[in-house]
């Protein structure tokens, strides 16, 4: 028992002690001498590797004895006795001689433990102030440090960030507008010129530049702390002007097209021949074949440049908005402008070319991305207006947030000093500009060419509408808004657009295509940012708030018409009368361009996808009735006739799907079973997406779902084998695109969903939960675990028996869009040597030849069911249109 009593009754004492500050204060200077004598009497330290281990434990023992002290009561006599003695300093100083990469992860954790007890004003102090910069500053320069210990660092000035925005008096501890010069005297550094470089003024910001561009926790903590700091520049007025003629400007300018120049001048966009998705395994997709020094779109070391480069473009956007001190937002728009947009962005516009098979295509996906990932107005604003040349119209309301003379100064040295010396070297995007490369590049005969223009265009198209109209987009304004089409023009038109979708692929799986089409149609309307005024409230403010200039943005889009001659629409309609022999990945885009071109409410859809009123032509024996009780019911009757028109006043882009239309009856005529291989090709894409929805599904919810007593009769919930499910952890990626949300290149990038069930934003024929199976056989079988390997070998027969022994070309005359359908059997007749030399040195000869384009019967096939999901979102965006902007009228 007395064992007991006093074995409990030591430990009570050994805890009383560790408790007491007293003897916890002389523990910690202890072990504080015990370091500073370890170090004095190593010489040199960087050699004795008993001495570094020895220190390393000292600080180790330091900043666990400070981290302990904070959690209890008061006093904290080790924390009074570390700022009293300034110790910090010590360790600096050891840490420096020490070059060690562990010494310095324990002087981090040592400053970490001073600056978490939030005690003693460590924060407020400078003589703690220039410890810590100067231990940070030696640490990186000297010693090559890994990537946590770097990170840590990083962390460690981005809490003291978090303080100086929280705190802003503490601001100039860190932050001094005048440095001492070699005799003691302080001079004032503050020049009006561009590039001043002031590292000692605030060696905080300057070390949060230099690792701002980092990926990981290096670069989120530095872009974090750098944003805090020019938050802060609003409440501080010398932290502003120290800004705006500050180096850091141009530093984060220059950065940023660093970061762009380590992207690849020359870029392919092929997908790489693993995993392919089955909508282009089914297709000519594999003798597509990328230029051997292109880099590939899709490898590791590519994305993550790319990912690096838009974190940093992302991080420009997020100080633009944060920062409230408008010539700091200007000065930085100027340095973006000049120095990235002007002098790096637009020379590798000029400077593309299609002949090198990859600059075109890098330069136009670039832009792509840029455009995609930006949201800030003022960037935007400043991009588009540079690069499509647009001119300077008249706005509403004059800036309210004017330059200051400071900022002006800047902006006019930065033009002297960046500028070109003669005014004949400047390059000017009124010469050529964005639109010039687009339309060049919709023309090229590089399907990856076309596929980044078209890409691009979609998204000019759909955030950027009205900065693309007038410039992208040729179009007239009108002036009446009350609607000419009626509503019997609007069902002969779905009429004959639904009639021709049928008779392209069979009715097969159109209705339940057509209900999907009907939902995507209806939120990629309500989402146009020119929706916006159409369906608000007539009291209700379209103006997005919290943006600083109201005069900036794209100028405001009324109603109007496309006119014929608009050259864009004629690269698409030429683009789409190849639709059956072009790459699926064109048509994809192709189709998307189009369909985002009819999203806007402001554009008129007749001349181009609907008929003019004036053409509407009533045959003469339908005679009014005479029995009407008033006028609004004759009008209503008058309204509710379907007109018909004449060939030549159907709409451009009718008249083309007409044209696609007979090179599918030819097609049809000529080849036997022709229908038998388009209703196997929707087949595949239907048990595919019911696959991949289904084993989506079962990972995500591992007990099945109750089956509700209110299914439809004749629902089909596919059983998936149990092998399938054991061979794969995840869900498989569906090959059927659905929804025009999600690219061809996202299945690729890290960012994907595995469980998506989108591809390239085209839709094809199936959903999830449709009335009826396509598959009514394969449901019923009792060989499912052996499907897949049927449907292999069925593709493979296919493959084997059409793809690689049947091609069919086309033929178009030169300055017609009629194409003429060869079969197999036709074989153009050899040129002589003189016609091809004739052919060689005459550019009007070349000019003048015919267009001969072929494919396989694999590749037609699948295009032809993508041209019917084609028309049903036609079909789907006329009606869907004609019901939310009350585009046609009944009366």
């Amino acid at each position: 028992m007395d064992f007991w009593t006093r074995l409990l009754g030591g430990s009570s004492k050994k805890q009383a002690a560790a408790n007491d500050p007293q003897q916890r204060l002389a523990r910690f200077k202890q072990r504080y001498h015990h370091v500073l004598q370890t170090w004095q009497r190593a010489e040199p330290l960087a050699a004795d590797r008993e001495a570094l281990g020895s220190i390393r434990r000292g600080f180790q023992g330091l900043s666990k004895m400070l981290e302990d002290e904070s959690r209890l009561p008061a006093p904290h006599l080790c924390l009074s006795f570390a700022a009293s003695q300034q110790i910090y300093t010590g360790v600096s100083k050891i840490t420096a001689t020490a070059h060690d990469e562990g010494m310095v992860r324990d002087a981090v954790q040592f400053y970490n433990a001073l600056i978490d007890s939030e005690e003693e004003d460590f924060l407020e102090n400078d003589v703690f102030a220039v410890s810590l910069m100067n231990f940070i500053g030696r640490s990186i320069s000297t010693i090559t440090l890994g990537e946590d210990i770097e990170a840590d660092i990083v962390e460690l000035l981005f809490g003291i960030a978090a303080k100086i925005r929280l705190q802003p008096e503490i601001l100039s501890v860190w932050f001094t507008t005048a440095s001492p010069d070699l005799n003691g005297r302080v001079v004032n550094q503050k020049i009006d010129f561009a590039g001043v470089t002031q590292k000692e003024d605030f060696p905080l910001c300057y070390q949060l530049i230099d690792k701002v561009h980092h990926e990981g926790r290096i670069g989120e903590f530095a872009r974090m702390g750098l944003l805090y700091i020019f938050e802060s520049a609003s409440k501080s007025l010398p932290l502003e002007q120290w800004i705006v003629n500050s180096d850091l400007p141009t530093l984060m300018a220059t950065g940023l097209g660093a970061l762009y120049s380590q992207l690849s001048r020359l870029l392919s966009i092929l997908h790489p021949p693993e995993g392919l998705p089955l909508i282009l395994q089914l297709s000519d997709y594999a003798d597509m074949h990328p230029n051997a020094d292109a880099v590939s779109y899709y490898s590791d070391d590519f994305q993550s440049h790319l990912v690096t480069f838009l974190s940093y473009l992302t991080f420009w956007q997020d100080v633009l908005e944060h920062c409230r001190s408008t010539d700091v937002r200007h000065t930085l728009i100027d340095h973006f402008q000049v120095l990235f947009l002007q002098q790096l962005l637009y020379p590798y516009i000029v400077q593309s070319s299609d002949v090198d098979a990859g600059s075109s295509v890098a330069v136009l996906t670039y832009l792509r991305r840029i455009l995609d990932a930006l949201d800030h107005p003022e960037l935007i604003h400043m991009i588009l207006h540079y690069l499509l040349a647009l001119p300077d119209y008249p706005t509403v309301t004059a800036p309210r947030d004017p330059r200051s003379p400071a900022a002006l100064r800047r902006r006019q040295s930065l033009m002297m000093i960046n500028g070109p010396k003669k005014d004949d070297d400047a390059m000017n995007p009124s010469v050529f500009n964005l639109v010039d490369l687009v339309l060049q590049s919709t023309e090229s005969r590089n399907p990856q060419t076309v596929i980044s223009a078209l890409k691009l265009t979609t998204v000019l198209l759909s955030k950027d509408h009205g900065y693309a109209l007038g410039s992208l987009i040729k179009a007239t304004s009108i002036h009446h808004k009350e609607p000419h089409r009626t509503v019997g023009a609007l069902n002969a038109e779905l009429e004959t657009y639904l009639s021709l979708a049928i008779g392209l692929a069979g009715e097969g799986g159109v209705d339940e295509a057509y209900g999907t089409h009907l939902k995507d149609k209806l939120s990629m309307l309500e989402n146009h940012s020119c929706s916006l005024k159409a369906l608000a409230l007539p009291s209700a403010s379209t103006q997005t708030p919290g943006y600083h200039d109201s005069d900036i943005g794209p100028r405001q889009v009324g109603p109007h018409y496309l006119i014929p001659e608009d050259p864009l629409f004629k690269s698409l309609s030429d683009l789409l009368l190849r639709f059956l022999t072009n790459d699926i990945e064109t048509n994809l885009a192709l189709t998307e361009a189009i369909i985002t071109l009819g999203t806007c409410s402001e554009l008129r859809l007749e001349g181009w996808l609907s008929v003019n009123p004036v053409d509407y032509q009533f045959p003469e024996t339908d005679l009014e009735p005479t029995e009407f009780s008033n006028d609004t019911l004759r009008d209503m009757y008058k309204a509710s006739r379907q007109p018909t028109w004449t060939d030549a006043a159907t709409p451009d882009l009718l008249a083309c799907l007409q044209k696609l239309q007979a090179q599918v009856e030819a097609l049809r005529a000529d080849i036997p079973d022709w229908d038998e291989y388009i209703a196997s090709r929707k087949d595949a894409f239907f048990f595919q997406e019911e696959v991949n929805s289904a084993m989506s599904s079962s990972i995500l919810q591992p007990k099945p779902p109750r089956v509700s007593s209110e299914m439809h009769s004749g629902s089909w919930t596919p059983q998936i084998p149990r092998y399938i499910k054991e061979a794969s952890a995840t869900p498989a990626r569906s090959t059927t695109p659905r929804g025009r949300k999600e690219t061809l290149e996202s299945r690729h990038t890290p960012t994907a969903s595995p469980g998506s069930s989108r591809l390239g934003g085209q839709t094809l024929i199936g959903s999830p939960s449709r009335a009826v199976s396509p598959l009514p056989a394969i449901t019923q079988n009792k060989r499912q675990p052996t499907i897949f390997s049927d449907i292999d070998s069925n593709l493979a027969s296919v493959k084997s028996a059409f793809a690689l022994r049947r091609r069919i070309r086309f033929r178009r005359a030169p300055g017609t869009q009629e194409v003429e359908v060869m079969l197999s059997k036709y074989q153009p007749p050899p040129k002589d040597d003189a016609e091809t030399g004739a052919q060689e040195d005459g550019g009007e000869a070349e000019e003048e030849e015919e267009d001969i384009r072929e494919a396989s019967l694999l590749h037609i096939v699948t295009n032809v069911v993508v041209l019917q999901e084609f028309v049903l979102e036609l079909v789907a965006l006329m009606q869907v249109r004609a019901s939310l902007f009350e585009e046609v009228r009944y009366v």
